[in-house]
């Protein structure tokens, strides 16, 4: 071998197993599992427009998790704008079933905050929520297409989608052992709540019902005070 293509299998070498190295770190960095019920810092980058901040939701019509936590939502988002909902019940036929709840139609802000929320799926998760058919094992694939769409509809930057899907699927929670995506059956994007402000971004993708705590996180981590 000459030193010319000495030096090209080198490199190439070099860039193979750098490429390696980046992947095994995103790889291990990714799969690290974070707490149930608890939001976690993911960035330093602010996704909101300047002055503002923006709280993101996604759940789905028939999700318990959301209609429990929708009233701590309430209580939290009713001090920064005007908030329009419907009375709703979860899914009859999970468990647990038919649980109280409000699906949010409206926001109009008063303040620095804006809400978003995207509805993925039916009342009965077999459909999307525009009553689309979803066949049972598509439900996460069909799911993340419809939440970019939705948040690109909204006007939101594509990192929000990307870091509620990533989380959602990929990032397992220490509880469960899994990502919350593939923790109950079928497997379906559950519920996830991401809040980006001037202090970065923040995410949980697990329940969090209780006011006060939602209302700790969000003045803690957003307006950096208790």
């Amino acid at each position: 071998m000459n030193r010319r293509n000495l030096i090209t299998a080198i490199i190439g070498i070099i860039v193979i197993i750098t490429g390696v190295i980046v992947y095994a770190t995103h790889f291990v960095v990714s799969a690290q599992p974070i707490p149930a019920g608890k939001f976690i810092k993911i960035s330093n980058v602010d996704l909101a427009p300047k002055g503002k901040v923006i709280i993101v939701e996604q759940s789905w019509y028939g999700c318990p998790v959301g209609a429990a936590a929708s009233w701590a939502i309430y209580d939290v988002l009713q001090h920064y704008g005007n908030l329009s909902y419907k009375l709703w019940y979860s899914d009859p036929y999970r468990t647990p079933a038919n649980i109280p709840g409000l699906l949010f139609t409206n926001f109009t802000s008063n303040s620095i905050v804006d809400f978003y929320i995207a509805y993925v799926y039916n009342e009965y998760l077999n459909a999307s929520y525009n009553g689309t058919p979803i066949p049972q094992n598509e439900l996460v694939p069909v799911g993340e297409q419809i939440i970019k769409e939705e948040y690109t509809q909204m006007g939101l930057p594509s990192q929000v989608a990307q870091y509620i899907i990533q989380y959602e699927t990929q990032v397992p929670i220490q509880q469960y052992g899994e990502p919350s995506a593939f923790y109950g059956k079928p497997s379906h994007l559950n519920f996830a709540i991401l809040i980006s402000g001037p202090n970065g971004t923040y995410i949980v993708t697990t329940p969090i019902v209780n006011r006060l705590s939602l209302h700790f996180h969000f003045n803690h981590f957003i307006f950096n005070r208790d």
